[in-house]
């Protein structure tokens, strides 16, 4: 059995929706890729993301249990060379910053000097503390434990120890092994990451017997494919901890179709997290005269903590900082009121509402935006109170769909899938 801190099952109430939507659920609208796998198999739904990776299924003969399990998307390399995924490679982050791998998601399938990787692969090496460089092309993290030799592994290699520990949590609950897994993928993915990303299952042992996108496995969630009327459109906003897309989904037929759809690689949480960084930095210089830009590990716990700052933030309108001993024996804390928060990052919210907008303006539907069916956000960073708000004035007080919770409705929508009376 999993760690209690870990599982989530499926509130009663969700699961009876859930099973009710199978009943009605065509494998035709989900526009994947199938791959036979024997009869018998279990089946899991995996969901790589940037800062959170999840898997879900049911355990054979508790159809009508879920089960979910979320870990972080970091991998961690201590000094001996030990390695730790998870909640366990995050917290040794916080002893050893230059020790995590995080943020890896967006070097699949990228290559070095390819005119279409290119900006992304520099744009990572600036943003990440470990260091890259390039073999065969191919952008590698190069990692390096205390007096070792150091070691190169490529993106795919990364993922699939996110996807080893995962399918592991699987097993510990279902108790029997996991070998095959519906993975969801971005819907700007081309072949060459979509390939990386069943490459990387295929490396833990699990192999893919579809790759479904993300917005589509959104849609299976709430059920739009009862829901929508024929050629009915549903607008799906996904803001994560590191990337933003939104796109327009068409139901034509009993099959979604893509209308339009836009991405930005670097518009996420971890931007909004890097303002309040930045804000409290430049704080601590001015009120206590000390300067921690360069300390990585000060710059670490002050990292922490403005990221949990801003997850109080979506239910509350002040949230405290405190941090014993952040630098030269100085306790540090403030308090950040969601107020300044959507201050620090006014210009970022708009960015992620100008990305909606120019997928409406590709579908034709700005002028027309009663159209849009359904809404529904998407990942973590949806959560935000100010990003909700500007979607509803966007769409003229329109309700969005935002029930299910927004950081785990896609391994959700891909999970039930993988009931035992769905029709693989």
């Amino acid at each position: 059995m999993a760690p209690d801190c870990c599982l989530v099952r499926a509130s009663t109430g969700v699961a009876i929706l859930l099973l009710l939507l199978l009943l009605s659920l065509d494998a035709s609208a989900l526009m994947d890729t199938v791959h036979h796998r024997p009869w018998d198999a279990t089946v899991v739904a995996i969901d790589i993301g940037n800062t959170n990776s999840c898997v879900a299924g049911y355990a054979d003969g508790r159809a009508q249990t879920m089960f979910q399990l979320c870990i972080p998307s970091w991998v961690a390399f201590t000094g001996n060379g030990t390695l730790l995924v998870g909640d366990d490679a995050r917290n040794h982050a916080a002893v050893n910053p230059g020790s995590a791998i995080f943020g890896f998601k967006r070097l699949l399938g990228k290559r070095w000097n390819h005119w279409y990787d290119t900006e992304v692969v520099q744009r990572v090496i600036k943003t990440v503390p470990y260091k890259l460089v390039e073999k065969n092309s191919n952008p590698l993290i190069q990692v390096k434990p205390n007096g070792g030799v150091a070691k190169e592994y490529g993106a795919e290699q990364i993922t699939a120890m996110i996807i080893a520990k995962l399918r592991e949590a699987a097993e510990a609950y279902i108790g029997r092994d996991v070998r095959y897994a519906i993975f969801t993928v971005p819907q700007h993915y081309n072949q060459a990451p979509t390939e990386s990303t069943r490459y990387a299952g295929q490396i833990a042992g699990v192999r893919a017997t579809r790759m479904l996108d993300e917005p589509i496995a959104a849609a299976v969630a709430y059920g739009l494919h009862q829901k929508l009327r024929e050629e009915g459109n549903a607008l799906v906003l996904h803001v994560g901890g590191g990337t933003a897309e939104a796109s327009v989904l068409t139901l034509v037929d009993g099959v979604f179709q893509f209308y339009s759809a836009r991405h930005d690689p670097f518009l996420g949480g971890a931007d909004f997290d890097q303002r309040i960084v930045d804000h409290f930095v430049e704080l601590i210089k001015q009120k206590h005269g000390k300067d921690i830009t360069n300390d990585k590990k000060a710059h670490g716990k002050l990292r922490t903590a403005c990221e949990q700052a801003k997850k109080v933030l979506s239910t509350r309108r002040h949230a405290q900082l405190a941090i014993e001993s952040l630098v030269d024996g100085l306790d540090f804390m403030e308090t950040l009121t969601r107020a300044k928060f959507e201050e620090l990052n006014h210009d970022l919210f708009l960015k992620v509402i100008a990305l909606l907008d120019r997928v409406m303006v590709e579908a034709e539907l700005e002028k027309k935006r009663n159209m849009v069916d359904e809404i529904l956000l998407i990942g973590g960073s949806t959560m935000i109170p100010k990003i909700q708000r500007l979607v509803r004035d966007y769409f003229d007080g329109k309700e969005v769909n935002a029930s299910l919770k927004p950081d785990e409705v896609v391994s959700l929508g891909a999970a039930l899938l993988t009931h035992p009376s769905a029709d693989r």
